[in-house]
C-alpha cells in the first residue's frame, strides 16, 4: 500500500493579528509562526507520519526555505527522491495573516514560475494518487502510467486548463469555491433542487465520485442520486490554514486503507477539525492516535440524507 502526492510545496510565514489591518500602518507581530505548507506537501507529510508509504513530487528552490521543507518531509518519513530542487528559482513562500478573533486566514502566495522539469516517477506503482492541480503535466503523466492507482484531486480553485485532469480522477474532492466557480451556483443545504443542479453540472466535468467540502458546514456528496451531508465537527478555530490540505491528506490515507466513502469523509473531517485548533498548516497536523480518540468521543458519526431518490 502506498501513496504518491503531486503538486505544490511552500514555506509558510504566519502572522496572527487581533485587529483590523489599516493601510499605511506598521504592525509588530512578536508571535510569528513558520512551517511547511501547500496542499500536496501537507498531505504527504500527514500520510507519512500516519505510517503510509508516501512519496512527493514537487519543486523547491536551493535555498533556506527549500532546505527547511526537505528536513520537514524527512521528519515526516516522506520519500523525497522524486522532489526536484531548482537551482535557478526561489522556493514558493506564503505570507499568512490570521485573524485571532475567528481563526480565518488571508494568504499572500509568491509561487515558483511554471516550468518543465525532469520528472522522476516511482518505479513501483502507488495504490493512491493525490494531485492538487499544480504541476499539471506530472499529474496527467502519473495517472497514465499508473492506471490501477485510485486517483484523487484536491480541487480548491476551478481553472479551465485543469479540465483534462479533473475528468481523469476517480475522486474529485473539491471546495465550495470550486463548485461555485464551475457552476455559478451557491451551495445552500436547504435548496435541494440547487444541490442536484450543482452535482449535475459537476458531473459534466467528472463522471466519477464527487465530494464537496463546505467549510464549517461540513461535506456533501452524491451516491445514486442521493445527496448526503456530514456536518462539520464543532471546534473553536485558532487558524484554518491547511484545513483543506489535511482533509485531503486524510482522505488519501483512508482511500489507501480501502475504507468506505462515508467513513473516509468522517475521518477526514475529524482530522481537519482538530487541525484548526492549532496555528500553522503542517504543524497543525495531528496524530492518527489523536484522530481516533477524537472520533471515539463523538456520538454523531453518520451522514444525513438530504433528499429522496
Amino acid at each position: 500500500m502506498s501513496i504518491l502526492c503531486i503538486g505544490q510545496a511552500v514555506y509558510d510565514l504566519t502572522f496572527p493579528v487581533n485587529e483590523p489591518l489599516i493601510e499605511n500602518q506598521k504592525y509588530r507581530i512578536p508571535d510569528r509562526h513558520e512551517c511547511m505548507g501547500a496542499p500536496a506537501a501537507n498531505a504527504a507529510y500527514l500520510c507519512g507520519t500516519w505510517g503510509a508509504e508516501t512519496s512527493l513530487i514537487a519543486r523547491i528552490g536551493n535555498d533556506l526555505f527549500g532546505q527547511e521543507i526537505l528536513q520537514t518531509l524527512k521528519t515526516g518519513k516522506v520519500d523525497i527522491s522524486s522532489l526536484y530542487v531548482d537551482h535557478k528559482q526561489a522556493t514558493s513562500i506564503s505570507c499568512i495573516v490570521v485573524n485571532e478573533q475567528n481563526g480565518h486566514r488571508t494568504i499572500l502566495n509568491s509561487p515558483m514560475k511554471e516550468q518543465k522539469f525532469p520528472i522522476v516517477l516511482p518505479q513501483r506503482s502507488p495504490d493512491v494518487l493525490l494531485v492538487d492541480g499544480h504541476e499539471l503535466n506530472v499529474g496527467l503523466e502519473a495517472i497514465t502510467k499508473y492506471p490501477n492507482a485510485v486517483s484523487i484531486m484536491d480541487a480548491g480553485t476551478y481553472k479551465p486548463e485543469l479540465k483534462e485532469l479533473i475528468q481523469a480522477v476517480d475522486y474529485l474532492v473539491c471546495s465550495e469555491d470550486f463548485a461555485y466557480q464551475a457552476t455559478g451556483i451557491r451551495i445552500r443545504l436547504e435548496e435541494i433542487k440547487l444541490l442536484k443542479e450543482v452535482f449535475k453540472q459537476l458531473r459534466i466535468l467528472n463522471k466519477n465520485q464527487i465530494v464537496i467540502t463546505i467549510g464549517d458546514q461540513g461535506c456533501i456528496w452524491q451516491d445514486k442520486k442521493l445527496i448526503y451531508h456530514f456536518p462539520a465537527f464543532k471546534v473553536t478555530p485558532v487558524d484554518t490554514t491547511g484545513a483543506g490540505d489535511i482533509f485531503h491528506g486524510a482522505f488519501a490515507f483512508c482511500t489507501d486503507q480501502r475504507r468506505p466513502l462515508e467513513d473516509s469523509v468522517v475521518f477526514s473531517s475529524a482530522a481537519s477539525a482538530l487541525s484548526v485548533k492549532k496555528i500553522g498548516g503542517q504543524t497543525s497536523i495531528t496524530t492518527l492516535k489523536e484522530v481516533n480518540f477524537f472520533i471515539a468521543q463523538e456520538k454523531r458519526l453518520k451522514a444525513n440524507l438530504l433528499n429522496e431518490a
